[in-house]
């Protein structure tokens, strides 16, 4: 490794954690006023409440990252710029898209992390949450009206609800996913459904079975029938929302709701994010880069004010377009990728530019 490289990555670790902790104090701060409420107020246990709050702490890192990335590379770079160490760089022949390179490096190592985050840590972090939050807090075992619901029995048989009332013990688009010794398993679809203890009653329903090739062999339309179900759908205890599933749980769900001819965009998106949020610490890195070298004299103040200007902006583009890809408005890739995209060919015009002109 050049002297180079270790100069810029050892000057980008303090102000990165630096960043990592406040952003995540900032984005906490909700956070905590809700939960002591919860203990002043409602008599939840510390224990209760700290728990909750050290597994909410993962689901939080992974938007921390990519903000103090943007950070560390707009102090890192202000200061060199205040301190004329970037003027001295470049009239000793050394480009700007080398100085760049540790910086890139840095930004590549955060997402890898940020991924094995999002990948292994927070689908858990947030099912036990979730938990908490229902078992001990709120003292119930399901919200009252839930959506997208995913249940399973012990006996490999699937559930899944879009919604769920459990005031008024109903439930809307409804699909039984069952795993049989075949091949393929029995899909059973419905547009209602009241539940019991151990009864469903099914509505405006069709039962699809498939051959050895998958090819439908077998259609059965119903306006009414009974399900036995082996636990109550009040005692499931290992229902998930997509935000408790890691990559491979959603792709085997993507395929068992379309298969079962659900619309999957939704989840799709979902699936799709989780490559393109951990990206965006390279994103913020590339883009940083240029914005930071702008205003030499003004340093870390202008690396601050633009950490919150593209993180605001950021953020406002990429949950429009996850709204938009939820909607099936455009396709999931598009939706996932669009504003990572669109940044990265802007950090990179901007980059070019800086190079070139200046």
């Amino acid at each position: 490794m050049k002297i180079l490289d270790r100069y810029v990555l050892s000057e980008m670790i303090g102000p990165f954690l630096i960043g990592v902790v406040g952003f995540v104090l900032v984005m906490a701060v909700d956070l905590l006023f809700t939960m002591a409420d919860l203990i002043i107020n409602k008599g939840v246990p510390l224990w209760a409440v700290l728990k909750l709050l050290f597994y909410k702490l993962p689901s939080i890192m992974v938007f921390t990252f990519p903000v103090s990335t943007l950070f560390a590379t707009a102090m890192v770079l202000g200061r060199l710029s205040k301190d004329s160490e970037i003027i001295a760089l470049r009239t000793s022949g050394i480009s700007l898209f080398r100085i760049s390179v540790p910086i890139l490096v840095f930004g590549i190592v955060i997402s890898f992390f940020s991924y094995l985050n999002s990948e292994q840590i927070v689908p858990y972090a947030n099912h036990i949450s979730s938990n908490i939050i229902r078992q001990i807090i709120h003292k119930r075992p399901l919200p009252e009206v839930a959506e997208n619901m995913f249940f399973k029995d012990a006996h490999n048989r699937h559930y899944y609800a879009r919604r769920v009332d459990m005031k008024n013990k109903s439930m809307e688009d409804v699909m039984v996913y069952e795993v049989t010794g075949e091949k393929f398993p029995r899909v059973i679809l419905a547009k209602k459904a009241n539940f019991g203890a151990r009864i469903w009653d099914l509505k405006e329903g069709v039962i699809h079975k498939y051959d050895q090739k998958g090819f439908l062999t077998y259609e059965a339309v119903f306006s009414d029938m009974k399900l036995n179900v082996s636990e109550d759908v009040l005692s499931f205890t290992e229902q998930k929302t997509y935000k408790e599933m890691d990559s491979g749980e959603l792709k085997n769900m993507i395929g068992m709701l379309g298969k079962g001819g659900m619309s999957t965009n939704a989840l799709k998106t979902e699936l799709l994010m989780k490559y393109s949020v951990p990206a965006t610490c390279f994103v913020f890195a590339l883009i940083g880069i240029p914005f930071s070298l702008s205003s030499p004299r003004s340093g870390r103040t202008w690396g601050m004010v633009m950490t919150i200007v593209f993180m605001f902006t950021f953020y406002v583009f990429a949950s429009v377009f996850r709204s938009l890809g939820r909607g099936s408005v455009i396709s999931p890739a598009l939706a996932a990728f669009t504003p990572q995209v669109a940044f990265v060919v802007i950090g990179a015009g901007f980059l070019c530019w800086e190079s070139w002109y200046k």
